[in-house]
């Protein structure tokens, strides 16, 4: 299934080395070519961006934000911020839980857009797989 695909920009320091796992896997789970679920009228997917602050760069904000259509593209996109404080320090559980809480933030905001401009033709299929998706990557072993 090609639901959501994850990409990052890191601030420096760990935020990589802490952030790149959960980047990856949610990857793993949510964007497999493999597959082919019809979500989608025109959409080919959705994208979440994760934004993770660190030592050089700082995003200055927390969650969701700058929700929009990639221009030439027919794929909606969001940014999830992170701050340091929120992943420097964490223990592996609690960070784990945190981003599953900011990708549903995202994905929820993403499907409202999308349901809005009368772009889902299997909406009830599309929350059913993003939470068996969120399961898995609770579930998983890093």
């Amino acid at each position: 299934m090609s639901m959501i695909q994850f990409s990052a920009q890191y601030g420096g320091g760990n935020s990589r080395k802490i952030m790149d796992a959960y980047h990856k896997t949610l990857n793993v789970i949510y964007f497999k070519n493999d597959v082919f679920i019809e979500y989608f009228k025109n959409l080919e997917y959705f994208s979440i961006i994760f934004r993770v602050s660190g030592k050089i760069r700082d995003f200055k904000s927390e969650g969701p934000e700058f929700l929009k259509k990639v221009r030439g593209k027919k794929i909606y996109t969001i940014d999830l911020t992170i701050p340091q404080s929120r992943w420097d320090g964490i223990n592996e559980k609690e960070l784990r839980l945190y981003v599953a809480r900011g990708v549903r933030s995202c994905f929820e905001l993403l499907v409202e857009k999308s349901d809005k401009d009368k772009e889902l033709i299997n909406k009830s299929k599309l929350l059913l797989d993003f939470e068996k998706g969120i399961e898995e990557f609770l579930s998983l072993e890093l």
